[in-house]
């Protein structure tokens, strides 16, 4: 069994000696940056005194529309952090894509953390939080209506505004999940961070490292697990790539 710094020199070394690498993410990797993933979110819920459902209840397009005040109140508690920050994770993957090594990204995340850190060719699954959509006439809006309006109504119509990934009911955009899947067809190593989907779901032949703050996998073959907190990870594995 690994120690925690052979597994950090290990993973720096798949790294350093790959040429297309792909990293797939979800929402551990953006808990460093204060926005917490689905376990939080379900912990804040069932904290909260007012709400009854759990996140999907919240995040259903009827929810939003016909209880806009408490849809926002629990956004704004939980998905929607305007002022988060990328944290050295994102910035470890930014980095990677410009000096080469790394070919993309596909995640799962609505946070826009990875545009933020400077990465370039991002696959959003779910859209972002930057997309909203009119209730009523359609029309759509940046995040700023939703920064600067507690019920941010259409200025047109007066209707409400939510998010077009709530509006979608948590539908995928398809487009993006299929040059999400033809980016990762094209690794020659897949890192997989902050997400508890198995490495079965991934080509089998890829090597793939995952990372996740807590032991998540129970076997397999062809991948390297480090656990820890992405960014911490990632910082260690940075220092180790400065080394060799």
């Amino acid at each position: 069994m690994l120690t925690p710094d052979n597994a950090i020199e290990k993973a720096g070394n798949l790294i350093s000696h790959s040429k297309r690498i792909v990293a797939f993410t979800g929402a551990g990797i953006s808990t460093d940056s204060g926005i917490p993933d689905l376990s939080g979110i379900d912990r804040i819920l069932k904290d909260d005194p007012y709400f009854t459902g759990d996140v999907f209840n919240l995040l259903s397009s009827s929810f939003a529309t016909h209880h806009p005040e408490e849809f926002y109140r629990l956004y704004r508690k939980t998905f929607f952090q305007p002022n988060a920050q990328p944290n050295e994770a994102h910035h470890f993957l930014a980095s990677l894509e410009q000096t080469g090594k790394l070919v993309g990204i596909a995640t799962m995340n609505i946070d826009w953390l990875h545009q933020l850190a400077g990465s370039q060719t991002v696959f959003e699954y779910w859209g972002d939080m930057h997309k909203n959509h009119c209730v009523y006439c359609q029309r759509s809006f940046d995040w700023q209506i939703i920064k600067e309006m507690v019920l941010p109504k259409c200025p047109s119509c007066g209707h409400v505004i939510i998010p077009d990934f709530v509006m979608r009911n948590l539908a995928t955009y398809q487009d993006a999940v299929a040059a999400g899947q033809a980016l990762i067809a094209q690794a020659d190593l897949l890192l997989i961070v902050g997400t508890k989907r198995s490495p079965n779901q991934f080509p089998q032949k890829t090597p793939k490292i995952i990372i996740n703050e807590y032991p998540v996998l129970s076997g397999g073959n062809n991948f390297l697990e480090v656990n820890g907190r992405a960014s911490v990870v990632f910082s260690k594995i940075n220092q180790y790539l400065r080394t060799i």
